[in-house]
């Protein structure tokens, strides 16, 4: 029987832990929550794209569609995130808690499609940084940002 707390536990000096054995194929996960979490990070599809991860505390608001969440803009004091995808209901709920660690955009070069059609899937993500803070007009069907003042 092996040891599950054995990867934790301390090693002599001049010997190196083994990483944990995979527990199987890479599959895709449009976000992760943890318990106490201070950022989020975001990642997109493409590798040219860097991981932005702004803290929660610069969140201003969290803005979705309806109950079937197929839109989810993120309001920061200088970043707006556009994610769009299906079944987002729990990620809204994981921003809204403070708990999502990350969210990331599907990527069918990396992951086969989920299974499961009621798991959340990120189809894009898009970020949108302004240098002065963003102040948001909405309208029926688009979120426009225009330079608001300087917050920082």
């Amino acid at each position: 029987m092996t040891d599950p707390l054995a990867q934790y536990r301390k090693k002599p000096d001049g010997v190196v832990a083994q990483p944990p054995p995979p527990k199987g194929p890479d599959e895709y996960l449009a976000f992760d929550a943890k318990d106490r979490v201070s950022r989020l990070k975001i990642r997109r599809a493409s590798e040219d794209d860097p991981t932005r991860s702004p803290g929660y505390h610069y969140l201003l608001d969290v803005v979705y569609s309806g109950p079937n969440v197929t839109h989810l803009v993120l309001l920061y004091t200088f970043l707006i995130v556009k994610v769009r995808g299906t079944n987002l209901s729990p990620i809204v709920m994981a921003v809204e808690l403070g708990t999502a660690d990350f969210i990331q955009e599907f990527d069918a070069e990396r992951w086969p499609k989920p299974k499961d059609t009621k798991a959340p899937l990120i189809e894009s993500i898009e970020v949108v940084v302004k240098e002065n803070g963003p102040e948001v007009e909405e309208t029926e069907n688009t979120v426009r940002a225009k330079p608001g003042p300087n917050l920082h």
